[in-house]
C-alpha cells in the first residue's frame, strides 16, 4: 500500500457507510444505534457494503495499530474472555433493570464487590456489552438486553465459556481425534462424547441423518410437494421429534431412532442429509459415518453436507473470520475440524472411490455452505470399489 493507503481506505469506508445510512433512510429505519439492533434481514447487495464497512474498519484499525499493537492486543483477549466470564457467571445482565441501576445497588444485588464489579463493567464497557449512563449509572446496551431477555443467547455464552473453552484439554490429549478427549470431557468428568452424552419412489426421499427434531425436514417438507423425509436421531431425540411434528406433515415427515455410526437402514434415499455433523468429528470417526451410508446407496444417490466452510487459502477479511472461529471451538471441543474443499474431496475419496466429489455451494448473503457428493455404481451396476 502507498502512503495514502489510510486516506484510500477511510474514503471507501465513508461511502459503503453512506449507502447503508441512505438504505436505513429511504426505508424508514431508525440510524445505527448502540441502543438496537441494526441491519437484519438485509437484500445481498446492501448486505455486501455492511461486510465492506466491517472489513474495510477493521483493516483501519490494523493499520493504525502496526504490528506491535495489533500483537499487544491479540494476545490480551484472554482478560476479554475473563471478563465476559465474570458477567456470564454472575449473571449480571439479569440483575440489570430495563431502566438504570447503581453500581452499589448492583453489587447489593449481585453479592459482589463493588469495586470489583465497577472494575469488570468498565472493562466491558469498551466492548459496548453493558453501557453507563450520563449519571454515572448503569443500563443496557443492545448486547446485553439480549443476554437478558434471550435465554438461549446466554446459554450458548455459558457453554463456550464453561463447558467447551478448556485449552487443557489439548495438553492432556495432545494430537488427539477422539471425540471423547475433549474439554467437554474435562469440564463434565465423562468419558462419553459430547452428544451421547446429551442422549442419558414416485416421491423423492431425504434422510436427515443426525436431524434433530427436524426442524430442517420440516421446512423442507413444507416448501416442496414431492419429497418425503426420514428423520434420525438417537432414541429420545427422535421421540421428542414425533411428538413436536405437525399433523399437516404426518405423511410425508417420520423419525426414526437411529446411531449414525451403524449401517444406515433406509435404503436407496435419493438425498442423505448432514447438516452439522461431520464437523463434530476428526476424520477417523467422519469416515466411519460416511462409510455407514455406503450399502444404502444407490446409483447417483447424493450425499448432502451443510457445514461452515473455511476457504484453502488464508483471508484477512473480517467477516470471513466465522469460519476460522468455528474451526478452533471444534478443535478445542471436540477435536474435530472445519473442512475446506479440498479437507472434503479428500474426505469423500478416503470412503468409497465411487463418492464423486461434486463441489460445494455458498447460498448469497449465507454463512454456511452446502458440499456435495455423489454415488456411482461401476460398469454394470457392479459394486467392486
Amino acid at each position: 500500500m502507498g502512503p495514502s493507503s489510510l486516506t484510500a481506505l477511510a474514503e471507501q469506508l465513508l461511502n459503503d457507510s453512506r449507502l447503508l445510512d441512505s438504505y436505513n433512510e429511504a426505508n424508514g429505519l431508525e440510524p445505527v444505534s448502540f441502543d438496537h439492533e441494526s441491519f437484519v434481514d438485509l437484500l445481498e447487495d446492501i448486505e455486501d457494503h455492511r461486510k465492506n464497512v466491517i472489513n474495510i474498519a477493521q483493516d483501519l484499525k490494523r493499520l493504525a495499530q502496526g504490528p506491535r499493537d495489533l500483537l499487544f492486543e491479540t494476545l490480551n483477549t484472554f482478560n476479554d474472555l475473563a471478563n465476559f466470564h465474570f458477567i456470564y457467571h454472575h449473571k449480571i445482565p439479569q440483575y440489570i433493570p430495563l431502566g438504570d441501576i447503581s453500581y452499589a445497588e448492583l453489587a447489593v444485588a449481585t453479592g459482589l464487590d463493588e469495586i470489583l464489579l465497577r472494575r469488570m463493567l468498565h472493562h466491558a464497557m469498551i466492548y459496548r456489552t453493558i453501557a453507563e449512563s450520563n449519571e454515572g449509572r448503569i443500563q443496557h446496551s443492545i448486547a446485553s438486553r439480549m443476554l437478558k431477555e434471550d435465554s438461549e443467547a446466554m446459554d450458548a455464552a455459558g457453554f463456550l465459556l464453561e463447558e467447551l473453552f478448556m485449552v487443557g484439554a489439548m495438553e492432556k490429549y495432545p494430537n488427539s481425534g477422539e471425540p471423547n478427549e475433549t474439554g467437554f470431557n474435562m469440564a463434565f468428568n465423562t468419558s462419553r462424547p459430547f452428544y451421547l452424552k446429551l442422549e442419558a419412489t414416485p416421491k423423492g426421499l431425504m434422510v436427515d441423518v443426525g436431524g434433530g427434531h427436524g426442524a430442517v425436514s420440516m421446512a423442507l417438507a413444507k416448501a416442496t410437494t414431492h419429497m418425503n423425509f426420514v428423520v434420525q436421531d438417537l432414541p429420545n431425540t427422535a421421540t421428542q421429534g414425533e411428538k413436536l411434528l405437525p399433523t399437516s406433515l404426518q405423511g410425508r415427515v417420520s423419525f426414526m431412532a437411529h446411531d449414525f455410526f451403524e449401517e444406515q437402514p433406509v435404503k436407496c434415499a435419493d438425498v442423505y442429509f448432514l447438516r452439522y455433523i461431520l464437523h463434530n468429528w476428526s476424520d477417523k470417526y467422519a469416515r466411519r459415518i460416511l462409510k455407514s451410508l455406503i450399502p444404502a446407496l444407490k446409483d447417483s444417490s447424493r450425499i448432502v453436507c451443510y457445514e461452515f466452510l473455511p476457504g484453502d487459502r488464508p483471508t484477512t477479511l473480517w467477516t470471513e473470520k466465522q469460519p476460522l472461529n468455528m474451526n478452533m471451538i471444534q478443535a478445542i471441543g471436540w477435536n474435530s475440524i472445519e473442512r475446506t474443499a479440498s479437507d472434503w474431496k479428500r474426505l469423500f475419496s478416503s470412503v468409497d472411490k465411487r463418492l464423486r466429489f461434486l463441489g460445494t455451494r455458498t447460498p448469497p448473503g449465507c454463512s454456511v455452505s452446502l458440499i456435495k457428493a455423489e454415488f456411482h455404481l461401476g460398469a454394470n451396476g457392479a459394486t467392486t470399489q
